[in-house]
C-alpha cells in the first residue's frame, strides 16, 4: 500500500516540479517606437502663454513603469490655485494613446488620440462636466515639439460635436534650468 501511495504522490507532483523549472513567459515591453511617440514631452517645464513671458504654470512630466506610462503633474500660476495630473499610455490593443486627467476641481477627463503632424493630438468625447452639466463640451489638445526644444500645447473646445473649435489656451513649455 505504501508503495502505491508513493507512486501516486510522485505522479501528482511531477507536473508541479516540471512547471517550477520552466521560466515564466516574458512580459510585453514598451520599447517599440509607438510607445515613444510622446517622449518629447518628458521633462521639467515652465509653461508660458505662447508668444509672451507670462508664466501660466509649471509641469513635471516623467516616464514611469518601465517606460510605459508618462505621468504629468501640473500646477497653475493663476488664482485661484489650480493643479492636476495625468497618466498617459499607448494602448497596444487599440493602437491609440490615452490620457486620464484629474484636477483640483474634481474634474475627470479621458482623452484619446495619437501622433499628429510631428506631435500628438488627444481629444475627449463630448463630455458632460460638473461645471457644464447640460451641454456636452469636447476638448482637444495638440502638443507640438519645437526646434528650440520647447513644446507647444494648444487647447481647444467644441460645443457642436467637433464641427467647429475655439481656442481655450495656448502654452509654450520651456525646460526649466537644472
Amino acid at each position: 500500500m505504501r508503495v502505491v501511495l508513493a507512486a501516486v504522490a510522485a505522479l501528482l507532483m511531477a507536473p508541479c516540479a516540471q512547471a517550477q523549472t520552466q521560466a515564466p513567459p516574458a512580459l510585453p515591453t514598451c520599447a517599440a517606437p509607438e510607445f515613444r511617440a510622446f517622449d518629447f514631452w518628458i521633462g521639467e517645464w515652465n509653461a508660458y502663454v505662447t508668444g509672451t513671458d507670462q508664466l501660466a504654470g509649471r509641469s513635471s512630466i516623467t516616464s514611469e513603469d518601465q517606460g510605459c506610462v508618462i505621468t504629468e503633474h501640473w500646477v497653475s500660476e493663476g488664482q485661484p490655485a489650480y493643479s492636476g495630473r495625468s497618466l498617459n499610455i499607448y494602448d497596444r490593443t487599440t493602437r491609440q494613446w490615452h490620457q486620464f486627467w484629474v484636477d483640483s476641481t474634481g474634474e475627470v477627463t479621458r482623452f484619446v488620440g495619437g501622433p499628429y503632424e510631428g506631435g500628438m493630438r488627444l481629444t475627449d468625447p463630448a463630455n458632460l462636466t460638473a461645471r457644464n452639466p447640460t451641454a456636452p463640451v469636447q476638448t482637444r489638445m495638440t502638443f507640438t515639439p519645437n526646434a528650440d526644444g520647447s513644446v507647444r500645447q494648444f487647447g481647444e473646445v467644441s460645443t457642436d460635436g467637433g464641427a467647429t473649435w475655439a481656442a481655450r489656451y495656448d502654452f509654450t513649455y520651456r525646460r526649466r534650468a537644472n
